[in-house]
């Protein structure tokens, strides 16, 4: 198994979670995740040899909060599993790090902090203004498992 820190364009957000872009894939698969996220809604996933969950988010379109929050919440149900999972969309900048930020959301940080913490493994990353807005209600909804409806 390969570091991720090793691969150039992997991110490990904790010793769970690799976060990518769509190229990049196979490689979180080297670099130890035993499943893998697929975050793009303009296509479907690839065939690999580890399981693939599809959770098809679009960067411009609004009111995506509560497929959001599925692929967080499953985000953080493999890694509280032991299950180290590499999350990834096209570009590896925006649905990716808008999951990883939900996925930290779950945990408890606040949106500010979870998103200082995604950009410092992850430099690049960048909600799209329709994204970002999800996670700002998700924010507000508050509670544990940020399951109480505004």
């Amino acid at each position: 198994m390969t570091a991720p820190d090793a691969i150039i364009g992997i991110s490990a957000l904790d010793d769970y979670v690799l976060l990518g872009d769509a190229g990049l894939a196979m490689a979180m698969v080297s670099a130890g995740a035993k499943h893998l996220v697929d975050l793009r809604g303009e296509t479907t996933p690839p065939r690999l040899p580890v399981p693939i969950e599809h959770f098809p988010i679009m960067d411009l379109e609004p009111d995506q909060d509560e497929l959001i929050l599925q692929a967080a919440t499953r985000v953080a149900a493999l890694a509280d599993s032991g299950v180290r999972v590499g999350v990834y969309c096209q570009a590896g900048i925006s649905r990716t790090s808008t999951v990883a930020i939900a996925y930290l959301l779950l945990g408890g940080a606040t949106l500010a902090d979870a998103t200082t913490a995604v950009r410092t493994v992850r430099p690049q990353a960048m909600p799209a203004l329709e994204l970002r807005r999800s996670l700002e209600r998700l924010e507000a909804r508050g509670g544990p498992g940020l399951a109480a409806a505004p």
